[in-house]
């Protein structure tokens, strides 16, 4: 069955669930069959932790952009005094992390690929764990991909996103025809009809 990719999309939803995989593989690593190193825990600790840190600073930012703007304005409109205003001064939030590289989740990637291949590894385990995506279903009977023309040396070129599918049946319906009839089964990303056209265009 297919399933979609495990990692959700937004940043507080990554932040969670990199704090539920650390407590999970930190479980994991106590059993030595599972042969993770205390780098590779260190790594996804300190991964974690930075994570959670660039969301931190970065809301704080954003709230010192506020005070910023504030502070412009009284200085651009605000009523005149003898008294100079003060620049704000941006402090970081405490606790930061250690520092680590970029690609967080490209190296969670290949560790989670590293842990599904130990003979420990099962189904059970990947829920724990969170990195089994939601399984998709598709509804093929009402299925209907979007298909983009071209025109090219007299030829019709059709494409289309293949999808969940492995191909689609391509109708057709043009001149006199007054119902679609099944011009292909199409298996490739693309379809050339090179069918003779019904109509000569003249300059």
């Amino acid at each position: 069955m297919e399933h979609e990719y495990y990692l959700p999309d937004g940043d507080n939803e990554r932040e969670l669930w990199l704090t539920n995989f650390y407590t999970g593989v930190a479980a994991l690593a106590l059993i030595p069959a599972w042969n993770i190193s205390t780098a590779q825990l260190t790594s996804v600790e300190n991964d974690k932790n930075a994570f959670r840190y660039s969301l931190v600073f970065l809301a704080a930012a954003v709230s010192f952009k506020t005070t910023s703007t504030a502070s412009k304005e009284a200085l651009n409109r605000g009523d005149s005094t003898s008294t100079p205003q003060a620049f704000p001064v941006f402090v970081p939030p405490a606790g930061m992390p250690t520092a680590v590289p970029p690609g967080i989740f490209d190296r969670i990637n290949l560790f989670v690929g590293q842990l599904k291949k130990n003979a420990l590894y099962t189904e059970t385990i990947g829920t724990t764990l969170d990195v089994i995506g939601a399984a998709v279903v598709v509804n093929f009977a009402t299925l209907k991909p979007t298909l983009k023309l071209e025109t090219s040396g007299g030829s019709i070129y059709v494409h289309y996103v293949r999808g969940h599918a492995e191909g689609i049946l391509l109708y057709s319906k043009r001149g006199t025809e007054t119902a679609f009839t099944l011009l292909a089964m199409v298996t490739k990303t693309s379809y050339v009809d090179a069918r003779p056209n019904l109509y000569q265009f003249t300059k």
